[in-house]
């Protein structure tokens, strides 16, 4: 009797212990599968104030190439596969080292197939045109990397070994002008850089690089028509030249010496007085071919900075007052102005290429200080988020909730967006690494 009593006793605790240790796993996975269960796009976490550090993966989806001009008779086999990887973060660091430069190309690229036409099994080569590509500039080595946009593939290009570039403008996958400091620190050498095989089976490109003097502090670039616009060192004498100065035109002269000049587009440049809290500053637009006068847009406000959409219609721009920053939008046309909720610095944000939207990392804590120099001089500490604004509206859209992907934080800047919007680029004014997100 006493041992069935101490039986029945060992069965109840044993029962007891079995319900408790499945309670335990049961909350355990649930609460798993929340965390790593699907989000909606830039994560569900908009509170500001909200700093989890979750870590949220997406997946993408593999884009498949299927000739559909193949005859009765002959059956090719499931090629080219342009994206073999699955379950593709949205959000990768894509180049773990500083960079001096990046940017999307397109460029045709070669694919093995294989066609089997009765017994026989023929290997062909394909071209599958216009593949959106990333280029890389690697800041210690030189060297070019590329990576098929919708990978994560990352592969060398070039035997070039150029250390201490500064920036590189990518002009197409073969040629980049690049900007680097002299031994004294403050002469900046440019040059225009060729990349070219010297053999058919050459798997890297060889470099040709050519010195470009040109005496300017600051120059934007054209890719789109392969030129550039710089103002004097010390003058208020603007031009527009080809890339390697084999045309050259004349098409400002003012008394102004400090700007920052913009190449909208083929037509339209901006230049913008040098920024600072402490002075007010000023935009002018001008034509790329030198026909009319400048065109006054906006001045009288301090620590104004500027960014032009594509179309030239509208202007984002920083200006500041007792230390607050704020950001606006101005309508060069109807000549209003829409100021913003939230406040950044345009040197974080991008317009997309039709000119719709403008993609921006915001710090999520903004701090009274006299922008921009406290953000030049590295006095700030952002952590940042990417939200997308409606310029007719000024409507926000959180993008990317970086602070829910991450765990550190994350100063971007230097934005570029792919032209069907599908890629978002940016850099980290901390470590200058790159980073991708694909929407």
């Amino acid at each position: 009797m006493k041992n069935q009593k101490i039986i029945k006793n060992i069965l109840i605790i044993l029962t007891l212990i079995v319900v408790a240790v499945g309670i335990f796993f049961g909350i355990t996975f649930y609460q798993a599968s929340k965390v790593t269960g699907s989000t909606p796009r830039g994560g569900n976490n908009t509170d500001l104030t909200r700093t989890p550090f979750q870590t949220k993966v997406a997946t993408g989806s593999d884009i498949t190439i299927i000739d559909t001009s193949v005859k009765p008779d002959e059956v090719e086999n499931p090629l080219p596969i342009l994206v073999v990887e699955k379950n593709i973060p949205k959000l990768v660091e894509l180049w773990k080292e500083p960079v001096s430069g990046f940017d999307f190309l397109s460029k045709d690229i070669q694919v093995e197939a294989t066609t089997t036409k009765g017994t026989s099994t023929i290997l062909t080569t394909k071209t599958i045109k216009n593949q959106l590509h990333i280029y890389v500039w690697d800041r210690a080595t030189g060297n070019i990397y590329e990576n098929l946009a919708s990978s994560t593939d990352v592969s060398r290009t070039s035997n070039l070994t150029s250390p201490g570039v500064q920036e590189a403008t990518f002009i197409s996958p073969t040629t980049v002008f690049t900007q680097e400091l002299d031994l004294d620190n403050e002469t900046i050498i440019r040059s225009y850089v060729n990349l070219y095989k010297e053999t058919a089976t050459s798997t890297l490109y060889t470099a040709s690089k050519k010195r470009v003097f040109v005496y300017a502090d600051y120059v934007s670039i054209s890719p789109e028509n392969k030129k550039m616009f710089y103002t004097l060192t010390n003058t208020g004498k603007a031009y527009v030249s080809n890339l390697d100065l084999s045309s050259v035109l004349n098409v400002l002269n003012t008394n102004i010496t400090q700007w920052i000049p913009q190449y909208i587009n083929k037509k339209t440049l901006s230049l913008t007085t040098k920024p600072s809290a402490y002075f007010p500053g000023y935009l002018f637009f001008v034509n790329s071919d030198g026909t009319q006068e400048n065109q006054y847009i906006l001045g009288e406000k301090y620590g104004l900075t500027t960014l032009t959409s594509p179309n030239n219609t509208k202007v984002l721009y920083n200006e500041i007052e007792n230390d607050s920053l704020f950001t606006s939008i101005y309508d060069t046309k109807t000549k209003k102005t829409v100021r913003l909720t939230q406040a950044t610095l345009t040197e974080k944000c991008v317009w997309s290429n039709d000119s719709k939207k403008i993609y921006c990392a915001i710090p999520q804590t903004l701090k009274l200080a006299p922008y921009p120099d406290a953000w030049y001089q590295g006095k700030t500490e952002f952590s940042d988020n990417i939200w997308s604004i409606n310029p007719e509206t000024g409507k926000f859209d959180i993008e990317v909730a970086l602070q829910d992907q991450v765990p550190q934080k994350i100063d971007a800047y230097n934005l570029k967006i792919s032209s069907n919007k599908q890629y978002l680029l940016f850099q980290d004014k901390y470590t200058l690494h790159l980073w991708k997100y694909t929407f």
